[in-house]
């Protein structure tokens, strides 16, 4: 019963959060994208990804 209601509620508080980050629809999805921290978080994780495939490849 527990795990059913922490589920409800992760999915209620999940639609908040998506209906919260809704935006004019004027402004472009790479404009939203560029002027956020998903940018840095992106690169930061690109960055991880190909220093951890290089060092596979040296081993």
């Amino acid at each position: 019963m527990a795990k059913r209601t922490m589920l409800v509620l992760n999915l209620v508080f999940l639609l908040f959060s998506l209906i919260s980050s809704v935006s004019a629809a004027d402004e472009s999805f790479a404009n939203q994208f560029l002027g956020s921290p998903l940018l840095v978080l992106t690169a930061l994780i690109v960055i991880d990804i190909i220093a951890f495939i290089y060092h596979k490849i040296r081993k």
